[in-house]
């Protein structure tokens, strides 16, 4: 009804007149960092009286958080936020009570409801209540800049892998064996640099190592996939009896794979480190190539697995494209500040850095989840993603957007960034269509639902000559709260933010 979200659910209540409107965030991690500040740079983009043809009303929309926060950073629990309304007018509707705006929810609202709807500036229905969505918005932004990368079926491996060099098991262990190899690679010991500056860049024979890469449930000090050759750096605990077992346990079902492992003591590195450079040499040429691929210019996820860490970001950018039909934004505001009249425009969203693979078909594709909330946005009619409606002009030949590389990079984008209700890795593109404002100040002849009888009538109060000009900034809130939950649901954002 007034929520949406399966894992980051957001809950909107209030009305345009009422005392407050707000939203509950239930499933927000715990431990992001979070002020009032964070949410106010997004509320003032949404704010009337900013820009022309937008609404006089002005509401400070200062968010009150009432829980959810503790010394400055979330706790895990709902968060409430409340925006007082103080610039109410509530006068001018029931003035007008006994003819429902045309194009407005007055009338089955009244219907539904009994008579009991509040029905002034709109009372629920009114776009006041984005406000909340905003304030989402804002913290699902900040959310998505806390990625934890999800592996390809390559990266994560499985024993059948077609690529051997990538063996751990789940999407999970992949994870948890990545993180900790991060730290790893952050606190090595003097013979593990030492090494490391010795072999990294291809400077061993050209064969490319990787240091602390997760590989069949564990992870090595150093590995070449190409040659499956596995160099360790022992410490004094490898003597002892526990893990002398462990380490012979471990070698045998690294053996099962075809890979091979050299062990060099702390010693051997700090004090001869040519012999150990010879040693690794030999045990190159000794072995077999597999089948495995090795680009002189690493990749992104290559490039964390070795020790540099990627920045995984997530954009999300709306802006206005057209007003009552013209490119020319001006124009088109123009002609219905002329004309007397409200008017409507396009929107389009984009959004870069998505990871592949978020959508649940069928019923909660991506798209169908961004349409979902798109259409809870008020004065929205319509949604097109990629080509859009043109595709059914395009053969199918011109339309079907071809693959690159393995990254899943196409050609061209007329999918928009989504297929089978899938992110495929590229832009995220659609658009919506926006309405003329309902409240027009134009006359109109509707009915009187005390007479029973039509007649003329113009509507009276502050409303935006073009909501279009307002809508970018809800329209990457609703984007920007449904990626979220499916990056939660993925489990590409972890339950606690550290």
């Amino acid at each position: 009804m007034n929520s949406f979200g399966r894992i980051f659910r957001v809950s909107i209540f209030g009305e345009s007149h009422g005392e407050s409107v707000g939203i509950v965030i239930d499933g927000c991690p715990a431990g992001l960092s979070l002020t009032e500040e964070d949410l106010l740079p997004d509320l003032e983009r949404r704010k009337g009286g900013k820009q022309k043809g937008t609404t006089p009303r002005q509401e400070a929309d200062y968010p009150i958080f009432k829980s959810g926060l503790f010394n400055g950073k979330t706790t895990g629990f709902p968060i409430t936020i409340f925006f007082e309304n103080k610039n109410t007018r509530s006068e001018d509707y029931q003035k007008q009570r006994s003819i429902p705006r045309p194009g407005h929810a007055d009338w089955v609202a009244h219907q539904k409801f009994g008579g009991h709807e509040d029905y002034r500036g709109g009372g629920h229905f009114s776009a006041r209540l984005t406000t909340g969505l905003v304030a989402a918005g804002a913290i699902a932004k900040k959310l998505m800049q806390h990625l934890t990368p999800n592996p390809s079926p390559k990266e994560r491996g499985t024993a059948q892998s077609a690529a051997p060099g990538y063996i751990t098991n789940t999407t999970a262990d992949w994870i948890n064996l990545k993180d900790f190899a991060r730290q790893n690679r952050h606190n090595p010991t003097q013979a593990e640099e030492q090494l490391w500056q010795a072999v990294r860049n291809r400077q061993i024979d050209g064969y490319k190592f990787r240091r602390q890469h997760p590989i069949a449930g564990f992870i090595p000090d150093f590995v070449c996939l190409e040659k499956k050759l596995i160099i360790e750096i022992d410490g004094g605990y490898h003597n002892e009896e526990e893990q002398v077992k462990y380490d012979a346990a471990r070698s045998e079902w690294l053996k099962e794979h075809k890979y091979h492992l050299l062990r060099f003591t702390n010693e051997q590195v700090l004090k001869d480190i040519a012999s150990v450079l010879k040693n690794i040499s030999k045990g190159l040429k000794e072995r077999n190539t597999f089948q495995i691929s090795e680009s002189d210019s690493p990749s992104p996820e290559e490039r964390e697995l070795e020790g540099e860490v990627k920045e995984s970001r997530i954009t999300v950018n709306a802006a206005v494209t057209e007003i009552g039909g013209e490119k020319d934004l001006e124009k088109g505001l123009q002609n219905a500040i002329d004309a007397k009249d409200s008017v409507g425009g396009i929107v389009e969203c984009r959004v870069n850095g998505l990871p592949v693979g978020l959508g649940e078909p069928y019923f909660d594709s991506l798209e169908s989840s961004l349409a979902h909330i798109v259409f809870a946005i008020p004065a929205v009619r319509g949604i097109e993603f990629g080509t859009g409606f043109a595709a059914a002009k395009m053969f199918g030949s011109e339309h079907n957007d071809a693959i690159e590389n393995m990254e899943g990079k196409t050609r061209t984008n007329h999918a928009g960034g989504i297929v089978g209700g899938i992110s495929n890795g590229n832009e995220l593109v659609f658009r919506i269509a926006i309405k003329p404002t309902s409240s027009t100040p134009k006359s109109q002849n509707s009915l009187n639902w005390d007479t029973g009888k039509t007649e003329d009538f113009s509507v009276k109060g502050r409303h935006d000559l073009c909501v279009a000009l307002r809508a970018p900034v809800i329209l990457e809130a609703a984007t920007a709260v449904t990626l979220v939950d499916f990056l939660l649901l993925a489990q590409q954002i972890k339950p606690v933010i550290v």
